[in-house]
């Protein structure tokens, strides 16, 4: 994927959760901020009640003027400005409040009017009712009272807890997410940095393995037979070399962005030329070949991609001990399946879940064999098959052979 395209993504992605984080956020204030209002009415109305309750007692009428005020979020005063019964009050306020389905506990206090001096304080729980001190009786004729509900802003966010969960999963989502992007640029960065590596090494070695080869057959040409021997030595290695740098060259190409080229593929005389050619490359082997096809139809496909496919699951299977391989092409209406059948070392079970990751290769300890190399074929072949649109599978019992079968679409 692109960068542009992974920032994108990226902002999108951001974008996305500070919207949630933000939505809930708001609808978490107005909840509150309705709650709120809520409360302070009821309060209020409860208040007003109680005054007329007072005024009703004492044979006065309602003031004209709104006696209640409110000075904070949780802190009510009343101007009653008249005598107060303190045992009548706190029966009052509680009553009222109670009514409303306010269960917060609360204190109240009555002022002097001429000082502005409070002469008495009281908490109140209204569920319990405690033992206390006799309640004094108030002697002049000019008190106001204020009411304060101290447990008013945590008793509000009580009620919100699942929003308040949500909020904070969401919190830690946002971190996950942040630390998974980090690790996934981190990443990104660092197989930038490994592909390029390859690619660098892989260049600079072709030229001096070209030169060794070059220098390798002069030298043949003009060398006696005891020399031969050595030479013989030098143009195998670097034969080899050489096999290894374009696989590592070829795993990183079809990695990039490469668009896959489909034509209209034979099937029958696509395998044909290919068996031909493996049977001639390996006639010193003496293996016994056998092939079945049953395709009728061509295929939308890539012939050298899927020739590279089969070379590589054919030389893997020669490679590992192989005395008799059997190919066998089988087309349905929408799909055309390739087998591959060998009698050779056959894979661990424990190692065949890994056996197309790239550099992977079955250890020597459970897998005996002296075949070198940097564990690229089957990745190639993994990473071909899906360009080509398809999969591929492994079934494999160790000492007894492996069956690698692709299925790739028809069209």
């Amino acid at each position: 994927m692109k960068n542009a395209h992974i920032r994108v993504l990226v902002v999108l992605a951001i974008l996305s959760l500070v919207g949630i984080i933000g939505t809930q956020v708001f609808w978490l204030n107005r909840a509150i901020a309705q709650q709120d209002q809520v409360f302070n009415h009821n309060v209020q109305v409860a208040l007003r009640n109680v005054v007329e309750s007072l005024c009703e007692a004492s044979g006065k009428d309602f003031p004209s003027v709104n006696p209640i005020e409110q000075i904070s979020g949780n802190y009510f005063i009343v101007r009653t400005n008249d005598r107060i019964d303190l045992k009548n009050l706190e029966y009052l306020i509680s009553a009222e409040i109670k009514k409303r389905a306010i269960t917060q506990d609360f204190e109240y206090g009555v002022y002097d009017c001429a000082n502005d001096q409070m002469v008495y304080a009281e908490n109140v729980n209204l569920e319990y009712d405690d033992d206390r001190e006799p309640i004094p009786v108030l002697k002049n004729d000019e008190y106001y009272f204020g009411v304060y509900f101290p447990d008013k802003s945590k008793d509000l966010f009580a009620g919100f807890d699942l929003w308040k969960f949500t909020t904070a999963i969401s919190l830690v989502v946002i971190i996950f997410f942040g630390y998974a992007l980090f690790v996934i640029l981190r990443q990104k960065r660092l197989s930038e940095i490994q592909k390029d590596f390859i690619n660098n090494v892989s260049h600079e070695l072709k030229t001096p393995l070209a030169t060794l080869s070059l220098a390798s057959s002069t030298l043949s040409e003009r060398s006696g037979d005891r020399e031969q021997k050595y030479i013989g030595i030098i143009q195998k290695e670097v034969t080899r070399l050489k096999k290894n740098v374009e696989d590592i060259l070829h795993s990183a190409m079809i990695e990039s962005s490469m668009k896959v080229k489909k034509e209209k593929v034979d099937l029958i005389e696509f395998f044909n030329a290919l068996i031909r050619d493996i049977k001639e490359e390996y006639s010193s082997k003496m293996i016994d070949w056998s092939i079945n096809l049953s395709a009728t139809e061509k295929i939308d496909s890539n012939s050298k991609l899927l020739e590279n496919v089969i070379r590589n699951l054919l030389d893997n299977a020669v490679k590992y001990g192989a005395r008799k391989i059997h190919l066998e092409v089988v087309q349905k209406e929408k799909t055309t399946s390739i087998s591959i059948t060998d009698d050779g070392m056959g894979i661990p079970r424990k190692h065949q879940n890994k056996i197309f990751r790239k550099f992977y290769r079955v250890p020597e300890s459970n897998h005996q064999h002296n075949q070198k190399g940097f564990g690229l074929g089957l990745h190639i072949v993994s990473t071909l098959v899906k360009k080509l649109g398809g999969k591929i599978s492994l079934s494999s019992e160790l000492e007894k052979g492996s069956t690698f079968k692709i299925v790739l679409p028809n069209g």
